[in-house]
């Protein structure tokens, strides 16, 4: 049933994107630019889901808490302003999420986590906008997971440093990644690497989403109509 929802309601959700499906879990960061940046509240829960609990999170150094902290306790994540690449319907330029390195390295090879169910979804399309500061990352890996402990690779790609959001929206097909799909929990991890040595180079991602194509089950389930405005909309 919840997979007819999307079917029939996130048609304005997943109208930008039609030739990747429904949506399975967005993070749009819609909220304008705040002060401080670095007070951010772990997990970030989804601005949309199929299913509900899906969160975002991160092993990166974390705001300890502080009065007025220093750039150290601040943590390597931080919000700055967003970009239109990969925005979804309904939902209004806000924030991006960014990891930020330090004179201590802590931001090389820490990631982004994202939590979600995959209940009656198949084929992931995982897709976002991104940023490279000049001194900022290298290259960006993407792994998979069902526990969230035991992570198996599945792509990886080199940035372009520009300082720019990108003009088009990366885009990382999961179809063929059986394993985590139609599943209560599964994980995906954005992973840096390569920022220059103790520098404050930043990586910025905005827009995050997770697509599918829903079972033959689920289809069924809606029925005729669902997947008739479905198609309409696609």
């Amino acid at each position: 049933m919840k997979t007819c929802v999307v079917l029939t309601i996130a048609g304005a959700i997943a109208a930008g994107t039609a030739a990747h499906g429904a949506t399975v879990a967005y993070w749009a960061f819609p909220v304008p630019a705040q002060s401080p940046n670095y007070g951010m509240a772990w997990p970030i829960a989804a601005d949309a889901s199929v299913n509900p609990g899906a969160t975002l999170d991160t092993d990166a150094p974390k705001y300890d808490g502080s009065v007025a902290p220093n750039a150290i306790a601040q943590g390597s994540m931080q919000y700055f302003t967003g970009d239109g690449v990969n925005l979804q319907p309904t939902y209004s330029i806000g924030q991006a999420i960014s990891l930020r390195n330090d004179s201590l390295d802590r931001g090389q090879n820490k990631s982004l986590i994202l939590n979600f169910s995959t209940l009656g979804e198949i084929d992931l399309v995982l897709s976002y906008a991104e940023r490279y500061s000049s001194t900022g990352p290298t290259g960006v890996t993407i792994q998979y997971s069902t526990n969230g402990v035991a992570y198996t690779p599945a792509t990886n790609y080199a940035t372009n440093r520009t300082g720019a959001f990108l003009s088009a929206a990366r885009v990382i097909d999961l179809s063929a990644v059986d394993a985590i799909e139609n599943l209560a929990s599964v994980y995906l991890k954005i992973t840096f690497t390569g920022f220059n040595a103790n520098s404050t180079g930043t990586a910025r991602i905005d827009n995050i989403l997770v697509t599918s194509v829903p079972t033959p089950g689920a289809l069924a389930l809606c029925g005729a109509a669902g997947v008739l405005v479905a198609r309409r909309r696609r």
